[in-house]
């Protein structure tokens, strides 16, 4: 289920390289913003839920119950972080960071993680 998520994510942000600026600019402004960071909240509880209600689906789980919650609002953070990554590097590769960001969250972190 979450490398279907993760390839959904990824496709979903492939943008031809003419926009990636502009799209750049506006996740700068969506995300650093405080008027727009509220009306984005809207849309992230939206997103969040479509995610909640797939993951429910997946593991025939209601969409209540706290696992499929839990994948909604993780991949929604790990989108976001992703996200800005990717703003602060002007060399950073969004879909390679959505992909990494999705990979370590299935994986629980991985071993550093633990460690720490």
């Amino acid at each position: 289920m979450m490398d279907a998520l993760r390839k959904a994510v990824v496709e979903f942000n492939r943008f031809d390289p003419a926009v990636v600026p502009w799209h750049r600019q506006r996740m700068t402004l969506i995300l650093r913003v405080p008027t727009l960071q509220a009306d984005s909240a809207v849309r992230y509880a939206s997103w969040r839920a479509l995610v909640t209600r797939f993951a429910a689906r997946r593991l025939d789980r209601p969409v209540s119950d706290l696992l499929p919650r839990l994948i909604g609002s993780t991949v929604l953070a790990a989108c976001v972080a992703a996200y800005e990554q990717w703003l602060s590097d002007e060399d950073a590769d969004l879909c390679g960071l959505l992909d990494l960001a999705i990979r370590q969250l299935a994986a629980g972190y991985g071993e550093a993680a633990l460690r720490a």
